[in-house]
């Protein structure tokens, strides 16, 4: 059994305090609902995101919480921009949700970035996020390398890639920043490294650009947050045990707030999963002492809802919540009558407490449900993640209850779509 079939079946397990003891009435299941098991998982998706198709179908009393933040793509050499057959286009069908606008009027608004990154076989792409051409590639600085990660800061054009030499054990890190056309700038060589891709599990380039926070598993159980000055300088590092924070190639499991005093990571400890905020003003040391748990998901009650959450959590922009990808929402009226739901639930960081659900639609045979997150405007109100509706996957831009899908290279599967 692989790490992630690990936290699924012990996140069908886990309990928390989102909910004070006293409000939760003695749980009673309702009768199992009928679920379709469907192969929806099925294109390109990276080694580390595999997990099983039964996971986004657990019962009422099943909390998943994985654990990831921040990105999982990146960028490569020039090309003029174009649109051809490598990209699938929206109007191959539609999704059974509300449509949003062009993704044009997000983009016109600054509501959404204008260009986002992806990995390429080997090296990155940078695309339009309205119409999805390319505008120009990179590829690995080092011969026979390859390009395993991507993190953006907050101004949207500025970069960093991970990067494997041929040996495909040593981690490298370079930052190039997006012109006014969308072209890369140079690539720049950054001090830091990882000795070994497979213990770094977690990637946050700080909305500056200045500071660059890596996950790290040295071994015999440890679990590190190492925050490097990009450009040169000490780290400071922070350190625990009994729990852990991402998987391999999971760069979204640290996110950053706006005012980069705080950065969210996750943690996972044997059945029970959370999201804590560090804080950074700290100059290291205990990575448990200096950090806080802001959002845990609790089982559900009459009366209650249950948020399903497969995919890592992160931090909204202005820091005031916490936003999972719920594949199924359970509400157990106080009769004992059950509806299933899908979305986006946003929690305060304050009371941890459930929010608003943003891109919240009703299952049909289980379908539609949401099980990425790939970029949070500010407040959260606007995002951009994937979906599952009509039979396939889709990238698109959630506000409110409208969903606008956006094109996706034909190489990649939606875990690996981009970063913004």
């Amino acid at each position: 059994m692989n790490m992630v079939e690990e936290r699924i079946r012990a996140a069908a397990r886990a309990a928390a305090d989102t909910v004070a003891p006293d409000s939760v009435p003695p749980l009673e299941l309702p009768a199992a609902r009928p679920r379709r098991f469907g192969q929806w998982l099925r294109s390109a998706r990276s080694p580390g995101a595999w997990w099983t198709p039964w996971a986004a179908r657990l019962t009422p009393v099943a909390a998943a919480l994985a654990v990831i933040a921040i990105v999982i793509t990146v960028v490569t050499v020039s090309h003029p921009p174009h649109q051809g057959p490598d990209l699938v286009t929206g109007a191959a069908g539609r999704p059974d949700v509300p449509l949003g606008p062009p993704a044009s009027t997000y983009v016109r608004s600054g509501q959404v970035p204008p260009y986002f990154v992806t990995l390429t076989p080997s090296g990155a792409a940078v695309h339009l996020t309205v119409g999805g051409a390319t505008v120009a590639t990179i590829q690995p600085s080092l011969p026979g390398g390859k390009v395993v990660a991507v993190t953006a800061a907050g101004d949207d054009r500025t970069f960093v890639l991970a990067e494997q030499g041929q040996d495909r054990k040593a981690v490298t890190f370079y930052q190039f920043r997006l012109g006014s056309s969308g072209r890369p700038g140079a690539l720049t060589r950054l001090p830091m490294s990882v000795a070994d891709e497979k213990r770094m599990t977690g990637l946050a380039l700080s909305p500056d650009g200045i500071s660059l926070a890596i996950a790290v598993a040295p071994g015999g159980g440890v679990q590190q947050v190492r925050l490097y000055p990009a450009h040169g300088g000490p780290a400071r590092t922070w350190s625990a045990t009994g729990g852990t924070i991402g998987d391999r190639f999971t760069s979204r499991s640290l996110s950053w707030s706006a005012s980069q005093r705080t950065l969210a990571f996750n943690w996972s400890v044997g059945q029970t999963a959370s999201v804590r905020l560090l804080d950074i003003g700290s100059g290291g040391g205990s990575l448990l002492a200096a950090s806080h748990p802001a959002v845990t998901l609790a089982s559900a009650g009459m009366g209650q809802t249950l948020s399903q959450c497969l995919q890592d959590m992160i931090i909204t922009p202005n820091g005031s919540a916490i936003i999972c990808p719920s594949g199924t929402i359970t509400d157990i009226a106080k009769d004992g009558t059950t509806t299933y739901s899908t979305g986006f639930s946003e929690f305060s960081v304050t009371t941890g407490r459930l929010i608003r659900i943003t891109g919240h639609w009703p299952q049909k045979q289980d379908e539609p449900f949401v099980y990425h997150l790939l970029w949070s405007g500010a407040s959260g109100q606007v995002l951009i993640g994937s979906v599952h509706s009509a039979g396939r996957d889709w990238v698109g831009v959630i506000s409110g209850n409208r969903f606008t899908p956006l094109n996706t290279p034909r190489t990649l599967g939606t875990y690996e779509f981009g970063t913004w």
